[in-house]
């Protein structure tokens, strides 16, 4: 039983393994400018709740950008913060380009980021839509790069993956586990080339539509009451036959998503079950997956080195290979998958010895998600709280 339990461990990440190499290789980029295409305007919209601490970075970053055929239009979502002053002197340094408007309140039915991006929409003039969060800093290029994208490849939306900035060591060990959801466990170019509409994804931190296909799904209006709007909206696109795509953008755009441990915990917490569309089967099947797959190894190699010390007696030759090569195998692998992300995704090299205690980390956020969402209250997020019954399809 154990020789069989340890040959399913090697296999899943042999497989978990060969898909991260195949991304690796394959993970498109935000190409370099080039003039090869129509002079298109592009709208850029950033909503903004309560974002002084980094609004005034990400705002500067995307008035000076390359691309001058360009609008940037934030949206003040209720601020009570300084944030309204902040964006009334950028907006007195950058009125050529820079238009700053009041959201009115939250409507019944709605969640507070696709009412946010619906107005922005409703007030935008380009053909391209680039909504993209407070916390993030552009490169000056970026506008530029993505109408190049959007026309040499031929896509109708895609969404990219930043830089992450991190400080705190919650941070270190949360943050990248969705780097390795992006690179471990979806072929990223059968999101473009394939019609499943389950290999969909997309990062809500930066989303680029052409208007005509935003407009053809109704755009947030169609995912008005979900939480996890960003996959949502790539789902709508994949089952209209619109071709999407996710995009290595770390060399483009940064971002610092959060900056404490009760900001991880709450910020994954509001979106993972609900990105598991509400089965508790399928959530309960992929913590127990996390802990298997990720962490047992580790504890396995950890209670073989212990009871060695113990008793140095050697191990019977039959035991050999599944006690002690096979999980020596195992925390090979892992430790090879999460410091070959971290190298593509200029994250620290010793990430790749977090990885027992991320994926224990991501079991318990998603366990903390289900019983949030399930709560009676529903999940909390931005001073706004959800019913699990708005939130569910």
């Amino acid at each position: 039983m154990i020789y069989w339990y340890h040959i399913a461990v090697t296999l899943a990440l042999i497989a978990l393994s060969g898909v991260t190499a195949w991304n690796l290789a394959r993970f498109r980029r935000l190409p370099a400018p080039s003039s090869a295409f129509d002079d298109v305007m592009v709208s850029v919209l950033i909503p903004a709740r309560n974002e002084e601490r980094c609004i005034e970075a990400c705002v500067r970053s995307l008035c000076n950008q390359t691309w001058t055929n360009l609008e940037v239009i934030v949206l003040d979502d209720g601020s009570n913060d300084a944030t309204p002053n902040i964006l009334a002197r950028l907006e007195a340094e950058f009125g050529h380009v820079l238009r700053v408007v009041r959201g009115t309140p939250l409507p019944d039915g709605w969640v507070g980021k696709p009412w946010a991006c619906h107005q922005l929409s409703q007030k935008a003039r380009g053909s391209v839509l680039l909504f993209t969060d407070a916390d993030t800093v552009h490169a000056s290029t970026v506008v530029h790069s993505s109408v190049e994208l959007l026309s040499r490849d031929k896509i109708d939306f895609f969404s990219l993956v930043p830089y992450q900035v991190m400080g705190t060591w919650a941070e270190h060990v949360v943050i990248p586990m969705v780097h390795v959801l992006y690179t471990a466990y979806l072929p990223n170019n059968l999101i473009l080339s394939h019609k499943a509409v389950s290999l969909s994804a997309a990062n809500g931190q930066f989303m680029c539509f052409k208007r005509d296909v935003y407009d053809a799904i109704n755009g947030h209006v169609s995912v008005r009451n979900n939480i996890v709007e960003d996959v949502a909206l790539a789902r709508r696109l994949k089952q209209q036959g619109f071709r999407i795509a996710l995009v290595d953008g770390h060399r483009d755009v940064s971002c610092r998503m959060y900056t404490s441990l009760r900001e991880v915990v709450d910020g994954f917490s509001k979106n993972f079950f609900p990105a598991m569309n509400f089965n508790v089967a399928l959530m309960m099947g992929f913590v127990f997956h996390l802990v298997v797959v990720w962490v047992m190894p580790w504890l396995w190699l950890f209670g073989v080195a212990i009871t060695s010390i113990i008793d140095p007696t050697p191990w019977p030759p039959e035991l050999v290979i599944p006690a002690v090569v096979l999980p020596a195998i195992q925390v090979f692998l892992a430790t090879a998958i999460r410091g070959s992300i971290a190298m593509r995704f200029a994250m620290p090299s010793w990430h790749a010895f977090l990885m027992p205690l991320s994926a224990a980390m991501a079991a318990a956020i998603g366990v903390n998600s289900m019983l949030w969402a399930l709560s009676a209250k529903g999940p909390r997020w931005k001073d706004r709280q959800y019913s699990s019954t708005m939130l569910k399809p």
